[in-house]
Parts: structure tokens; C-alpha cells; sequence
């Protein structure tokens, strides 16, 4: 099911992406691994953007948005934020999984 929603990157989320990226593939030595992830990761969006809601929801005190998903893809998650008016899925962040998240969303810009 192909959805009219489109998907935007924010600063944040481009820069970890580029990280991970940089560390599967120079780091551990493992293009094929980059890529592998690189295609989680889109399928991941796809479907955000076809399901919007279908993320499960961020429940923390440091966000006054209620409406932050997340989705896991691999050992990272994918933090979004889905826009109904705009139709449009924000990314947020994308981070590894065992990193403090408390830490990480005091610090997200929504």
C-alpha cells in the first residue's frame, strides 16, 4: 500500500544516521551490514508513513508531545513524530538501543 505521506529527517536523526552508517561500514568493517540496516531502516519509514500510529508510543516526562512513536530497526530505534495536517512523519532520532533514553529524549527537538 503505497501512502501519500512523505517523510522529512531532522538535523539530529541525519547526523545519527551518518554515524551508523560510518561505524557498520568503516568501523566494523562491514558495508554489507551498512546496507543491510540502510534497508531496515527505510522499510521501518515506509511504514510509518503507510500507518502512522503504528509505532508504539514514547511514554516519558520529558516530552510534552504525546504523540512521539518508536520503532525498532535492528539493535536501534527510530523516534518519530507523525503530522496528520502535513502528512508528514518526522524523524526525530535514531539511536542505539541500549543508550540512556531518558538522556536522549530530554534533548529532543519536537
Amino acid at each position: 500500500m503505497e501512502s501519500k505521506w512523505e517523510y522529512q529527517l531532522t538535523q539530529k536523526a541525519a547526523d545519527d544516521l551518518d554515524g551508523i552508517i560510518s561505524y557498520i561500514a568503516l568501523e566494523l568493517c562491514n558495508p554489507k551490514a551498512a546496507s543491510d540496516f540502510m534497508d531496515q531502516l527505510q522499510a521501518a519509514i515506509d511504514e510509518a508513513r503507510s500507518f502512522p500510529e503504528s509505532g508504539a508510543s514514547v511514554v516519558n516526562d520529558y516530552l510534552a508531545n504525546t504523540n512521539v512513536r518508536k520503532k525498532p530497526v535492528g539493535n536501534y530505534i527510530l523516534y518519530y513524530l507523525p503530522d496528520a495536517v502535513k502528512q508528514m512523519i518526522f524523524v526525530l532520532r535514531i539511536v542505539y538501543g541500549r543508550r540512556n533514553m531518558d538522556e536522549i529524549l530530554r534533548k529532543l527537538d519536537i
